[in-house]
C-alpha cells in the first residue's frame, strides 16, 4: 500500500462551487492532508483541526486531532493508508472550532499509483474561489493581512454605496428637466396677453 495515492474531493459544507481535488499518498499523516488543505484554500493554519472518520451517511466517528485531546488519535502520528477501508472513504474535516468552525468534507474519488517525481500530497485540481477565512467584520481580526483585506472590501462597498446614491440624485434631476423644460416656476407678468389668440384668426 505504501505506493498507493488517494485522490480527494474536497469541499465546504456551506459553501457551493468550490472544490479540491487533492492526491495524498498512502504515507502521509492526516496532519499533512490538514497542512495542505490550508495551503490550497488559504487559510492561516493558526487554529487546531481534526478529521473525523465518516460513514456514508457523513457521520464522524474516530478522530484525528491536530492537537492533543482525549479520546483523539494524534493526527500528526496517524497515517491515511492505515485508517482507510473502503475506496470511497469520506472524511469530515472541522478548522478552527472555537472561533470560524469550518466545516469541509474530503471523499475519495479515485485510487491511483504513486509517481515517482511527485511529492504528495499534490494539488490535481482547483475549482472556484475558496471563502474569506475572517468573513464576520464583527469579529477581532488579528491578522494584519486579513485585517487589511476586511478594510480595503469595506472601502469599495462604501465607495459603491455612495455612486449609486449620485446616479439616483442625477436621475431624479434629469426627469424634472426633462418634465419642466422652462424651470420650476413662471412669471405671469411677463405674458403679453395680446399675443394670446382666443380665436379663430381674422380675415
Amino acid at each position: 500500500m505504501s505506493n498507493l495515492i488517494f485522490r480527494f474531493k474536497v469541499t465546504f459544507e456551506d459553501v457551493d462551487d468550490v472544490e479540491r481535488i487533492i492526491d495524498v499518498s498512502s504515507k502521509n499523516t492526516f496532519k499533512d492532508f490538514h497542512n495542505f488543505i490550508q495551503e490550497t484554500i488559504k487559510f492561516d493554519n493558526k487554529k487546531p483541526a481534526s478529521f473525523f472518520k465518516a460513514n456514508d451517511s457523513w457521520r464522524g466517528n474516530e478522530e484525528f486531532s491536530t492537537i492533543a485531546k482525549p479520546n483523539a488519535k494524534s493526527a500528526g502520528a496517524s497515517e491515511l493508508g492505515k485508517f482507510i477501508d473502503d475506496p470511497h472513504q469520506k472524511f469530515l474535516y472541522n478548522y478552527d472550532p472555537e472561533s470560524g468552525n469550518w466545516h469541509l468534507r474530503a471523499e475519495i474519488v479515485k485510487l491511483l499509483k504513486a509517481d515517482s517525481d511527485t511529492a504528495y500530497p499534490s494539488l490535481f485540481k482547483s475549482i472556484g474561489i475558496a471563502p474569506k477565512q475572517f468573513v464576520d467584520p464583527k469579529k477581532i481580526i488579528t491578522d494584519p493581512s486579513a485585517k487589511l483585506l476586511q478594510e480595503a472590501d469595506d472601502l469599495i462597498k462604501g465607495l459603491t454605496e455612495e455612486i449609486e446614491e449620485d446616479d439616483d440624485e442625477d436621475s431624479e434631476k434629469e426627469n424634472e428637466n426633462d418634465f419642466n423644460l422652462f424651470g420650476n416656476e413662471i412669471d405671469e407678468s411677463e405674458i403679453d396677453e395680446s399675443q394670446i389668440n382666443n380665436g379663430a384668426p381674422e380675415d
